[in-house]
């Protein structure tokens, strides 16, 4: 049995990726790998590339700002209290086109890709500052270690 777990504002673990934060909420290993919490600060120009999940489930609520979704080659302008969600095998990214942070909660089921984060990504105290771009070394790694999350990039 799990225990239970509180996260204060600007609490988690603050993972630095692909030029945004990640902070992992609830990992897999808090909820006996049934679902990941993990709160999304997307900086301007932020989001990940086309890709799909073939074993998650994703949900993303929009808490901040304004994000671009684009599932399925469909963009859908995602303002505070959007939902979308995105199930496996569904070609989606998301882009802040604005000039200002956005903050949305993504919803993995079941848990685990948050591993993938803090496995390429890197672990920051400060979560409102904009990290910079992934290294050569990170791209690398990152490249090398999505298939076993069940990601596939589509560019």
């Amino acid at each position: 049995m799990g225990e239970t777990k509180i996260i204060e504002p600007n609490g988690g673990k603050h993972i630095a990726i692909a030029g945004d934060i990640n902070s992992v909420l609830a990992s897999k290993d808090d909820t006996e790998g049934t679902y990941s919490v993990v709160e999304a600060k997307v900086f301007p120009n932020g989001g990940p590339v086309p890709h799909i999940q073939t074993r998650k489930h994703e949900g993303f609520y929009v808490l901040e700002g304004e994000i671009m979704f684009t599932v399925n080659g469909k963009e859908i302008v995602a303002k505070p209290g959007t939902f979308v969600n995105v199930p496996p095998n569904v070609t989606h990214s998301f882009k802040n086109k604005k000039d200002t942070l956005a903050k949305m909660l993504i919803i993995l089921t079941p848990g685990g890709l948050e591993k993938l984060f803090v496995e390429v990504g890197e672990e920051v105290s400060d979560p409102t500052i904009q990290p910079p771009p992934m290294s050569e070394i990170q791209i690398k790694k990152f490249a090398d270690l999505v298939s076993n999350y069940g990601v596939e990039i589509k560019y």
